[in-house]
């Protein structure tokens, strides 16, 4: 339930003695790098069953333990002798749910990216070559699963017997696997060899065929299987299961209250209806699976279901116009749930609402497997249509409603091309919108969901990310905690302003902590009155992606992956300056480095986040034997003020990999301008002197002298830097100006100020956008320009 490691039983809660095996792997000596994790094998395990698994990848010699994000795995014994497999013997419970489960692995030095296996109800068999022509079929038993490879240009044929008038049943699970754009086509030949059927996509499982029928005849089947577009290769594994099990498309009602039993009609399959009763449990997202079960037999996946606490209404009589609409007996929330049995239907329903109550109302469809492809409008009690919505949430529809006045409003449901069928199923929440923070961590690479999204903490050293807060209905400041962590390990989180989405998570560890792991649920509070706030964890798993970066298959959890990991070889330090940051001001950030003995190599730092208003230089390379550096930071003019805390993140190679270390928050200052000021446009010709005057109206007194230069000149024109003291009004530069200089005018002359407080330096810009203008010399015996600046420095400037 979350870990698992050998000898621990999550059911039975107990702890037997560790393996020899499990010993060997918890002293083998580690690197610093976190292991790859790129598969295992096989794809697909029988529920009660003992199973063999292989992860593959690299680094994997010091692995200690398997996180699973679901119920019903338990690692029996884990063997990580070798650098590229660990073997993994998993018990897998009778009750495991059946479907997609996610894992990885836990190693002294790091987490693993997140893989898949699927869980099913019937024994797996490995496909045998050759197996290419119907002749050459693999001959199967009924209610199998068939785990096997297609090659380039491959065609996989099995045989399989039916009887005449019962159900003969075929799924793959190619796409779903999330490894390989693997898109699978699926033909069923009867026993004379004739094509009875064919799929490519469907809505169930989209690019995963399935088919499902009568059988017209006895005898042997022959199913074949192979790539849509006949590409392949040697990781294009699938999983295909072949008998007589129930295959429905959708379930009715297509949503439940979680940890309950409910009556629900699964649909689509060629028996008809098959009425059952399920036990929801809630899953990642409020989403669930259930399981269609006939004579004794599951269907080898299940089918999408939504939880939800809203009380369900099913639709009745003919509610095909809004005369007859199915009128709900109590105000919202509800769920209302029917079916466009026909082509051409549509439903109708009544509420009543409250005036000046919010509400949100969401159809659940495709998102569920279901064929609709909904359009929804909302009307009131004369008729009028207030509101219309397509495709508000992909191809569901979605509409936020305010009612004006109080009284009964109507919905209006049909299909986008007119469809209906028995399985043309959808549900329609009409809620309050919801309250609650889903986190994240946002994506360190484009189109990468796994890099840097488990947080490997260093013994003595810390590990900083990214967080991402998603605001529903939640105003106010946000603090947060993680319950659960490692022993010896904490969170260092400021708290989260209302105008701020992304803020940085730092976590340590001590010195002596435990090399530990698991899976922990980040939790939000309202700062004022330390208020609890629904919360959720989301990462989502983009697996396999297409042409134009289209996600075509991806998955999810709820769990955020935290391990303490060995020391990395070196530790990162950015010291709190001990001035402000002034608005339109700039300063270096010492940056120091201790390295670990016999590491030497090059590391790379880099500002995780600046807070509004706040730049920084892309990164700072910390040079091969080299320990210090600066970090340059500015604050524009209108960047928030107070205390922000900063945090650098260190990366180094390393015994082949790339390790990752951070600093501490550290606190940064941002304060108003001591000085503002003002540059006055001049213009000159060629070769002629002019003086830039910049006045100046000092807000913070500070003592000494200040030294002021002016930056933005054109080449050919140069001046010498001025000081000023805290009861100075004006600054004057006398700027020599080159004869061969072109005529122009410069728009980016500024004042650079350094005002020196104790050891340390406060430097500020003002004048921004002043202007030089170098005008061609006028021809002998000309009339001055009008208006034309003089070139003489005026008198008594400084």
């Amino acid at each position: 339930m979350g870990r698992s490691r050998p000898g621990f039983s999550p059911d039975m809660g107990t702890v037997r003695p560790l393996t020899p095996l499990a010993l060997l792997a918890f002293v083998l000596s580690a690197s610093a790098v976190s292991p790859v994790l790129n598969s295992i094998t096989p794809p697909g395990v029988k529920a009660g069953a003992d199973v063999e698994l292989s992860f593959h990848g690299a680094r994997l010699q010091d692995v200690q333990e398997v996180l699973t994000y679901s119920r019903g795995l338990q690692v029996m014994s884990l063997d990580a002798r070798k650098t590229n497999v660990v073997k993994v013997v998993v018990k897998v419970s009778p009750d495991c749910p059946l479907g997609e489960h996610q894992m990885r692995l836990r190693a002294l030095s790091g987490l693993s990216e997140v893989r898949t296996i699927h869980v099913g109800p019937f024994s797996v068999v490995k496909e045998s070559e050759p197996n290419n022509e119907p002749e050459k079929a693999q001959v199967l038993p009924p209610n199998t699963t068939v785990s096997g490879i297609l090659t380039a240009e491959d065609v996989d044929c099995f045989k399989v017997e039916g009887h005449r008038g019962r159900r003969l049943s075929v799924e793959v699970e190619g796409m779903r696997l999330g490894r390989v754009m693997l898109d699978p086509y699926l033909a069923l030949l009867d026993p004379d060899g004739k094509q009875i059927a064919e799929c490519d996509d469907s809505v169930f499982h989209l690019q995963d065929p399935v088919i499902s029928l009568i059988a017209p005849k006895d005898g042997f089947y022959v199913v074949q299987l192979r790539e849509s577009s006949w590409g392949g290769g040697n990781d294009f594994a699938y999983l295909l299961h072949v008998g007589d099990f129930p295959r429905p498309t959708v379930v009715y009602p297509l949503g439940g209250p979680g940890g309950a039993e409910a009556e629900v009609t699964f649909l689509g399959d060629p028996t008809g209806a098959i009425e059952q009763r399920v036990r929801l449990a809630p899953g990642p997202g409020g989403e669930a699976g259930v399981v269609a079960e006939s004579a004794g037999v599951r269907a080898p996946s299940p089918n999408a279901y939504r939880i939800s606490e809203l009380p369900n209404l099913l639709e009745s009589g003919a509610n095909h116009d809004r005369a007859h609409a199915f009128l709900a007996p109590q105000p919202p929330p509800l769920a209302f749930n029917g079916v466009l049995a026909e082509p051409r239907e549509e439903d109708w329903f009544g509420f009543h609402a409250a005036k000046k109550k919010a509400l949100e109302i969401s159809v659940f469809a495709r998102r569920l497997r279901s064929p609709v492809d909904s359009v929804l409008q909302l009307v009131d009690a004369s008729g009028k249509v207030l509101e219309t919505n397509d495709d508000g949430a992909g191809p569901d529809s979605v509409i936020k409603f305010t009612p004006e006045e109080e009284g009964m409003y109507f919905l209006r449901i049909q299909d986008q091309l007119k469809g209906g069928g028995p399985d043309y199923v959808y549900r329609i929440e009409v809620r309050p919108p919801a309250s609650e923070v889903v986190l994240n961590i946002p994506e360190v690479a484009r189109n990468d969901s796994q890099t840097r999204q488990a947080i490997t903490v260093p013994r003595g050293g810390r590990m900083a990310t990214l967080i991402h807060a998603r605001r529903t209905g939640v105003s106010g400041d946000l603090a947060f905690e993680v319950p659960g962590l490692p022993a010896g390990v904490t969170l260092q989180a400021e708290p989260m302003p209302q105008a701020i989405d992304t803020m940085p998570w730092v976590f340590s560890a001590t010195a002596d902590a435990r090399l530990d792991g698991g899976l922990v649920s980040p939790v939000a509070r309202l700062r004022s009155g330390d208020k609890p706030v629904a919360t959720r964890y989301q990462h989502l798993l983009e697996l396999i992606r297409g042409n134009n970066d289209q996600v075509y298959y991806g998955t999810r959890n709820d769990r955020l992956a935290v391990g303490v990991v060995q020391e990395v070889p070196f530790e990162l330090r950015l010291e709190a300056p001990a001035v402000p940051l002034a608005r339109s001001g700039s300063m270096k950030l010492k940056v120091s480095l201790q390295r670990r003995p016999g590491f030497d190599e090059p590391v790379n730092v880099k500002m995780l986040w600046n807070p509004p208003g706040l730049a920084s230089e892309t990164e700072v390379t910390i040079p091969k034997g080299k320990s210090t550096a600066e970090y340059a930071i500015n604050a524009k003019g209108d960047s928030a003020l107070g205390t922000w805390k900063l945090v650098l993140l260190g990366s180094a190679p390393y015994q082949g990999g790339t390790v990752h270390a951070s600093s501490e928050l550290t606190p940064v200052r941002v304060t108003e301008p001591f000085i503002l000021g003002k540059i006055n446009p001049v213009s000159t010709e060629p070769g002629k002197p002019v003086q830039v005057r910049c006045t100046l109206d000092q807000r913070e007194p500070f003592e000494g002298r200040a030294v002021v230069r002016l930056v933005g000149l054109p080449e050919k024109a140069t001046t010498a830097e001025r000081e000023i003291t805290k009861g100075d009004k004006e600054v004057a530069f006398d700027v020599s100006v080159d004869p061969k200089i072109p005529p122009g005018s410069h728009k980016n002359l500024a004042c650079v100020i350094q005002i020196r407080k104790g050891e340390d330096t406060i430097l500020q810009t003002v004048g921004s956008g002043g202007i030089l203008r170098i005008v061609p010399p006028k021809k002998p015996g000309a009339e001055p320009r009008k208006g034309a600046a003089s070139a003489r420095p005026a008198e008594g400037a400084k």
